[in-house]
C-alpha cells in the first residue's frame, strides 16, 4: 500500500497575497492499493474511489471526475500512461475543511501528482512535481506550502497561453466551474522547466496557529470575483514593505509581537473580502498583542472565511474571542490549534495484507529510495551548499566540493619545505539536543569548527583545511545545508579551507529530525618552530592570562538540560538571565574561535603553552599544557563567570569543584606567559578584540596541577 500525507495551506499570509503560504498539520491521506487479479473490476480509468471526511456527500467518486484522479491521469498521460494499473484502488480521508481557505484544492493538486508520481513509478523530485502542480494549480502559495512545507514565498515565471490552455489539461476549482483534462487522444503538454520557484523562510518554533473556521463557505471563485482589476501604488507600496519584513520577523526567536502584528496588515487582498465574511474588518481589528498577550498577528487564511491567529501561548483565550466575535453574527465556528507542518507531502509504501499485492510488490524492482536512502536528496544538499564551501577557499585550497577527496597544497599555502602537521577530531555533542528542539542548526556549525581548530592552535598550529560528518536517519536538505552553511562560517573565522565531507543517511540509526556530527582539522607548523606547550621553558612565576568565553561553549550540555529540567524550564521560555533571548536561543551561543588572535602571539613568540577549556573545565584542561613539577594557581574573582553559568550553578545547586569541572566558568582559553611579556601579550589580543584577563600563576606544584584559590566566592552565588 502507498500512503500519501499532503497538508493543507494557509495562503496568502498578512500581505503576501499568491506569494507565501504555510503548510498546517491537517493532512489529506490518499491510501492506494493494487490488486491487478481482480477479475470484477470495472472503473473509470481502472481506479475505483472510496471517501471518508469533509464533503463527503460532495466529492465525486468517479475519477474522470475526482479532481486527484484527474490530476493523476494528466501526469501519467505526460508519460505515456494513459490509465491508472488495472485494480487501483484510491481510498482518501480528508480531513480538511472545504471552502474555508485552508488549501483543500491545492492539497489535491498536490495529492493528485503525487499519486501519478507513485503509481506510475515515474521518479520525479519535488521541484519537477512543483511544475506539474502550476500547470493546473497557478497560484504557488498553496501548492508550494503543501508540498515542501513550512513557510514557504513562491513566484512563477509567465507561460505562453498556448501552454495552458490546451483542453487536456486539468484545471483546480479556481473558476466557476471546473475545467480541463479531457481525454482527446492527444499527450498532453508538459510542463516546462522550472516555471515556479520558491523559498522555504524560517519560523520561530514558539509560534502556533490558531484556525477559527467558521461553518460557511466561501467559493475562491466568488472571492476571487470580488477582487479589483488594478491597486492603488500607495496601497501596492503598503504590502511590500511589510512582506519584506514579515517573513524575516516569523523567523526571529523570541518573536516580535509588534513587528509582526503590523506586518500582517494588508491593502490589497483582505479588505476586499468584508462583504463575503460578516464583520471582518471588525473581527480582525478586534484582538491585539495588548489586548490579548500571546498573539503576534491576525489575518485571512486564503481566500476565507477561516481566521488564522499566530500565537505563542493564550491560545484558547484568543480562540474564544474570535468565536463569540463570530455568533454576534449567528454564525457557529470550530477552532484547531495547529504547528507548520515541516515535511509538506510525504509518500510512504508498506506491504499490503492481500497477497496478490503483496506477491505483486516483492516481484518489482526495487531502489535505494525504497530503503529510505535519497541520492537525489544529496545532490541537492550538494548543489545548496556549493557556494557557501567556496567562500572558506584559502592560498593552498580551493574548497570546491564533489570530488572523492579534499586536495591541499601546502607549497601554495606558504609551506616551503615540509611542515609539521597537527590534527584534531571532535564532535558538537549533546548541545546538538537544544539545536533540534529550537530548529536551528547554524551555530552548531560553528561550535564543530570552533572545537577542533581551538585544539590545533594552542599547539601553535595554523588550521589550514576542515572535513565535516554529518549523519541521519533521513535527509533534510534544509537542515543539513544550515548546518554546512554554519561550518563554513566557522572556516572562515578561523581562515581554513573547508575542502570536503560526508553526508551519510542511515535509515533507523537516527531519531527523525535528529542527526549527528563530527569534524577534523589539520593544521602546520613550520619547520624549526616550537611544537606548544614549551615546558621547558616554563618557570615558577609565570603569568597566567584568560580569554574570555561566549557561555557554555559546547560542554556539559547533558548537565545544563538536567539543571533546566529541575527547574521546568523550556527552551521556548524567556531565558531568565537574558531577557531578550529564549533559554534555547540562548544556549546556542556558539564557541568562540581563538585562532587569529592566539596566531598573532604565538608568531611573536610570546605564548608559552595555551590550553583549550573544554569538558573537564579548568580543572582537568590546564595541567594537559603544563610540565609535571608546575601547577596554575589560579584567583577567583580574577575574571567574570557569564550571567548564563552563574544561573546554571545556582539553578543546579552545581558544587563549586563541580562547577569548575562541568564549565568553563567564563574563560574559553589560559595562556602561560612569560611575567615580563604578559602586557605586550594582553595588549595584542585585546587589540583583536578578546577580553583578557589576569588570572593567576605558576607555581611550584604540590599535589594538583590546577588550584582554584578563593572557591568559596562561588559559595556565595548559592
Amino acid at each position: 500500500m502507498i500512503t500519501i500525507k499532503v497538508p493543507c495551506s494557509s495562503a496568502n499570509i498578512g500581505p503576501g497575497f499568491d506569494v507565501i503560504g504555510l503548510a498546517l498539520s491537517i493532512y489529506l491521506e490518499l491510501r492506494i492499493t493494487v490488486d491487478e487479479s481482480r477479475t470484477d473490476f470495472d472503473a473509470p480509468l481502472n481506479c475505483e474511489i472510496s471517501y471518508e471526511g469533509q464533503g463527503a456527500e460532495e466529492v465525486s467518486r468517479d475519477a474522470t471526475v475526482n479532481l486527484i484522479t484527474r490530476v493523476a491521469l494528466y501526469v501519467l498521460k505526460c508519460h505515456g500512461q494513459s490509465q491508472f494499473p488495472r485494480g487501483t484502488h484510491l481510498h482518501i480521508i480528508n480531513p480538511i475543511p472545504l471552502g474555508r481557505g485552508l488549501g483543500s484544492s491545492g492539497a489535491a493538486v498536490v495529492g493528485g501528482v503525487m499519486v501519478a508520481n507513485e503509481i506510475g513509478k515515474l521518479g520525479l523530485s519535488k521541484a519537477r512535481m512543483f511544475d506539474y502542480c502550476l500547470m493546473i494549480e497557478r497560484h504557488p502559495d498553496n501548492v508550494g506550502a503543501a508540498l515542501f512545507g513550512g513557510l514557504v514565498g513562491t513566484y512563477l515565471n509567465e507561460l505562453e497561453p498556448e501552454d495552458t490552455q490546451r483542453k487536456e489539461i486539468p484545471l483546480a476549482e479556481v473558476l466557476p466551474q471546473p475545467a480541463g483534462g479531457e481525454d482527446t487522444g492527444i499527450q498532453p503538454p508538459e510542463p516546462p522547466l522550472n516555471i515556479g520557484h520558491y523559498f522555504q523562510f524560517t519560523w520561530a518554533k514558539e509560534i502556533k496557529c490558531v484556525a477559527v473556521i467558521p461553518d460557511f463557505e466561501v467559493p475562491t471563485s466568488k472571492a476571487r470575483e470580488v477582487l479589483p482589476k488594478q491597486y492603488s501604488r500607495e496601497d501596492v507600496i503598503f504590502n511590500l514593505q511589510r512582506v519584506a519584513l514579515l517573513t524575516t520577523a516569523l523567523g526571529q526567536s523570541p518573536p516580535n509581537s509588534d513587528m509582526i502584528y503590523k506586518g500582517m496588515q494588508d491593502k490589497v487582498h483582505q479588505p476586499y473580502r468584508k462583504g463575503l465574511i460578516p464583520r471582518l474588518t471588525d473581527i480582525l481589528s478586534s484582538v491585539t498583542p495588548d489586548s490579548h498577550p500571546g498573539l503576534l498577528g491576525i489575518c485571512l487564511s486564503g481566500a476565507g472565511p477561516t481566521i488564522l491567529a499566530l500565537a505563542t501561548h493564550n491560545f484558547e483565550h484568543i480562540a474564544e474571542h474570535l468565536l463569540s466575535e463570530f455568533e454576534k453574527e449567528n454564525i457557529t465556528c470550530e477552532w484547531m490549534l495547529l504547528e507548520p507542518a515541516y515535511d509538506g507531502a510525504t509518500a510512504t509504501h508498506s506491504a499490503d495484507p492481500t497477497p496478490a499485492t503483496f506477491q505483486q510488490e516483492q516481484q518489482q524492482s526495487m531502489t535505494y529510495a525504497d530503503a529510505g536512502v535519497s541520492i537525489d536528496r544529496g545532490n541537492e544538499l550538494v548543489t545548496r551548499i556549493k557556494s557557501a564551501v567556496r567562500s572558506t577557499a584559502r592560498p593552498g585550497a580551493d574548497a570546491t566540493i564533489g570530488g572523492f577527496g579534499g586536495a591541499i597544497n601546502l607549497a601554495a599555502a606558504g609551506y616551503k619545505e615540509a611542515p609539521i602537521l597537527v590534527q584534531a577530531i571532535d564532535g558538537v555533542g549533546t548541545k546538538l539536543k537544544i539545536a533540534f528542539e529550537m530548529q536551528k542548526y547554524d551555530t552548531v556549525g560553528i561550535d564543530l569548527v570552533a572545537m577542533n581548530v581551538n585544539d590545533l592552535v594552542v599547539q601553535g598550529a595554523e588550521p589550514i583545511s576542515f572535513l565535516d560528518y554529518f549523519a541521519c536517519s533521513k535527509l533534510d536538505v534544509d537542515v543539513a545545508a544550515s548546518f554546512v552553511e554554519g561550518v563554513a562560517r566557522g572556516c572562515k573565522m578561523a581562515d581554513c579551507a573547508l575542502v570536503g565531507g560526508e553526508t551519510a543517511e542511515m535509515p533507523g540509526m537516527y531519531a527523525d529530525g535528529e542527526f549527528d556530527a563530527a569534524g577534523e582539522a589539520t593544521g602546520c607548523i613550520r619547520q624549526g618552530v616550537k611544537v606548544l606547550p614549551d615546558v621547558e621553558s616554563m618557570r615558577a612565576g609565570d603569568v597566567l592570562l584568560g580569554l574570555g568565553s561566549s557561555g557554555c561553549h559546547s560542554n556539559g550540555f547533558s548537565l545544563v538540560r538536567k539543571v533546566l529540567e529541575r527547574a521546568g524550564l523550556k527552551f521556548t521560555d524567556q531565558a531568565p538571565w537574558q531577557e531578550s533571548k529564549t533559554v534555547g536561543d540562548a544556549l546556542l551561543e556558539p564557541t568562540k574561535i581563538y585562532v587569529k588572535p592566539l596566531l598573532a602571539i604565538t608568531r611573536r613568540g610570546l605564548v608559552k603553552g595555551m590550553s583549550h577549556i573544554t569538558g573537564g573545565g579548568l580543572y582537568d584542561n590546564v595541567p594537559r599544557m603544563l610540565p609535571s613539577h608546575l601547577a596554575a594557581e589560579m584567583e577567583i574573582g580574577s575574571w567574570p563567570v557569564p550571567p548564563v553559568l552563574k544561573w546554571l550553578k545556582r539553578a543546579g545547586k552545581v558544587r563549586s569543584k563541580e562547577f569548575a569541572r562541568a564549565w568553563n566558568t567564563g574563560l574559553g582559553m589560559v595562556l602561560v606567559v612569560d611575567k615580563h611579556r604578559a602586557e605586550t601579550a594582553k595588549d595584542i589580543l585585546e587589540e583583536w578584540g578578546e577580553k583578557v584577563y589576569e588570572v593567576g600563576k605558576l607555581v611550584k606544584r604540590e599535589q594538583d596541577g590546577c588550584v582554584l584559590l578563593q572557591l568559596d566566592e562561588w559559595d556565595e552565588w548559592d
